[in-house]
Formats: structure tokens, sequence, C-alpha cells
């Protein structure tokens, strides 16, 4: 049998979640800016405009905005593994429906839904959160993010080379087919707490935060907006 009070051998439960949260958001944002290079193409295919391309490229931050604050409460309320799970879903058929789309119209369509998708980001870091000692959070955060901007990166070559080989439209179904076996892995291995899944072991356990009970308590949110305004202001420019 083997001894949950000693390290386990191999690649602890902790770093996989980890990892798997890296490749999300490494695949979140291939999602968010695929289309920038597939414009190229669809451009003059579906004969749109500058302004149109415009709004299709910019359609998905409304509902990103809206459910940043939406998403961190599914999460509380649903628990990291089901909201990603079902966050990952939506993306990935949204990100499907781009490449079938033949009009202005089913551009837009899916890029709203990508937006509603993408927004999951507070959902992974409740996951983080659980999952991750206290001494090792900030270069979870840092590492996460390195993959995000990783994503940005590799992006225009990556679906460049897609397009070579399966057309715009193939490789809007590629990366939704990836996004979608992500999110049945993570359906399958994560738990929402460490102690049920199968792999943890009593050593992992006792450097990990305890488990919190759920309580009802008022947010405060123009608090909150208040201590949030610099960094609001800084992603602002950034975006």
């Amino acid at each position: 049998m083997q001894n949950r009070s000693a390290p386990r051998r191999g690649i602890p439960a902790t770093t996989n979640v980890l990892g798997l949260l890296c490749a999300m958001y490494f695949i979140n944002y291939i999602v968010r800016v695929n289309v920038s290079t597939a414009a190229a193409v669809l451009q003059p295919e579906l004969h749109l405009s500058n302004t149109e391309v415009g709004l299709i490229f910019s359609a998905f931050a409304y509902p990103y905005l809206a459910f940043q604050v939406a998403g961190g409460w599914v999460a509380d309320k649903f628990g990291a593994r089901r909201a990603l799970t079902v966050f990952a879903i939506i993306w990935s058929a949204a990100t499907v429906l781009m490449g079938l789309a033949n009009s202005l119209s089913g551009l837009i369509l899916g890029r709203i839904l990508l937006g509603i998708g993408v927004s999951a980001l507070p959902v992974a870091t409740r996951a983080m959160s659980n999952w991750t000692p206290a001494e090792r959070r900030g270069f979870a955060q840092g590492i996460t993010h390195a993959f995000a901007r990783m994503g940005n990166a590799i992006t225009p070559p990556l679906v460049a080379w897609l397009m070579v080989l399966v057309g715009w439209r193939g490789s809007f179904v590629v990366v939704g087919v990836v996004s979608l076996f992500w999110a049945a892995v993570w359906g399958l291995y994560f738990r929402d707490d460490p102690a049920e899944h199968r792999g943890i072991t009593e050593y992992d356990l006792e450097r990990l935060p305890a488990k919190r009970t759920k309580s009802v308590a008022r947010v405060p949110f123009l608090a909150l907006a208040v201590r949030m305004l610099p960094v609001t202001m800084v992603y602002f420019c950034y975006g």
C-alpha cells in the first residue's frame, strides 16, 4: 500500500495540477489572438471591411469584462473542477464555431462565446489557491502568466503553420479540439479538495492551505474596486 505520509515518488499531484493550469493559460491566450493571424486570409474570403474585422477582434472583450466577476462567483459556487471544465468547453466550441462561420455575424457570435469561455482565469486562481503551498504561490502565479505570454508569442507562427496545413478554418478547428481535450483531462484529473485526489500524499496535504468552510458574507465591492484601481489602470494600458 502507498505510504501517504511520505513524499510520493515521481511527479507530485500538486505539480501535475500546476502543469495543467500552465497549459490552460497557454491555450487560453492562443484562442484569444489566433484570429489576428487568420484575418489576413479570412477577411478577403468573406469580403469583410477593416471596420468589420475590428468588430470581430473586439467582440470578445465585452463578455470577457462582464464574466471576470461572474467567473469568480461561479468558481466559489460550483468549484473550480466543474467551472473550469464548462468554461473550457465553451471556449473550445466557440473556437470551432469560428472555423465554421461563413458570415460576420457568425464570427462575432463565436468571439462573444469565446469571451465568456476565456474569462475563466479567476476560476484558475481559485484552483491554484487550494493546490499551492503558501511559499510557492508567487512562483505559481508567475509561471502561469509566463505561459500565457508564451501563448501570445507562439500564436502567429503556430497559426500560420496550421493554415498552411489545413487552411484558416482548419486551424480554428484544430485549436478547438486541443482545447476540448484539455477540458476532458482537467475534469478527470482535478479535484476541488486535494484530499480527495488519489495521487495526493499526507506530506503534500500538510504543506497545502487548510480546507476552508463556505460562509455567506457581504462582498465589499466598492472597497475592492478602490484597492484594485492601480492594477486595473495598468492592465487597461497593457490591453
